[in-house]
């Protein structure tokens, strides 16, 4: 029997938390979006489809497919980095969004954004071992999982209660933190259970989650980093 038997209709749950999360500040606003909006929002979707699809092709033995998808998914995975890197200058001007918040904000996209490229690259660097492979690849959807998380908490309570909703949305950050904790965990348990070890990307992707996490606070208020980043994005 071949490993991750259910993977494909496990990773639609965070495709569809990716979708809606972000429908609010993307989506619904798609006719009006500027050009690396829609290179990060389709390359996003695209990659997070992809995530999907191959590990349903390993399992029906398409391996030409797989193989061929793989090459495209290399240069998804460049087109979300890249589209990502020149949308992080824009937090510096959001709106209805606190100076300490913006940088907060840039503090986690630099993280993810590294997270994520290593992810990829370790995938491609361990593709003919098949446990280390896929983990790369799927701790890919937890590296960028935040964002579209705490946003698919807060704005329906924006919608429902107004501003200021009961929780705030740096509150949403440490719930959906800890939500995404959780299942890292959980994977890591199960691996454990099953195998008797721990698999490195899981582990990196839940370290690097605590200390954005851990030094959020600090991050939105260090002098230095609004110092830096001002000087470096804009």
């Amino acid at each position: 029997m071949k490993k991750f038997p259910k993977a494909h209709l496990w990773l639609i749950i965070p495709f569809l938390i990716a979708v809606i999360g972000f429908y609010f500040s993307y989506w619904s606003t798609f006719k009006e979006a500027h050009f690396h909006q829609h290179l990060h929002g389709l390359t996003a979707t695209a990659w997070y489809i992809l995530i999907i699809v191959q590990p349903f092709l390993y399992q029906k033995l398409k391996m030409n497919v797989h193989r061929k998808l793989g090459i495209i998914g290399v240069f998804l995975a460049g087109g979300v980095v890249f589209s990502a890197m020149q949308i992080i200058p824009n937090n510096l001007t959001l709106e209805n969004v606190s100076e300490n918040l913006r940088y907060s904000f840039i503090f986690a996209d630099f993280v993810f954004v590294f997270g994520f490229s290593h992810a990829v690259i370790m995938a491609i660097l361990h593709k003919k071992e098949i446990d280390l492979h896929a983990r790369y690849l799927f701790a890919t959807v937890f590296w960028v999982m935040l964002p579209a998380l705490s946003r698919l908490i807060y704005f329906p309570l924006l919608i429902s209660f107004g501003f200021p909703a009961p929780i705030s949305f740096q509150q949403c950050i440490y719930l959906a933190g800890g939500l995404i904790l959780l299942v890292l965990c959980t994977l890591m348990i199960l691996d454990y259970v099953k195998e008797k070890k721990f698999y490195t990307p899981y582990i990196l992707v839940t370290i690097s989650t605590i200390i954005v996490l851990s030094a959020w606070n600090y991050f939105g208020y260090a002098e230095w980093w609004k110092t830096f980043s001002a000087s470096v994005l804009k």
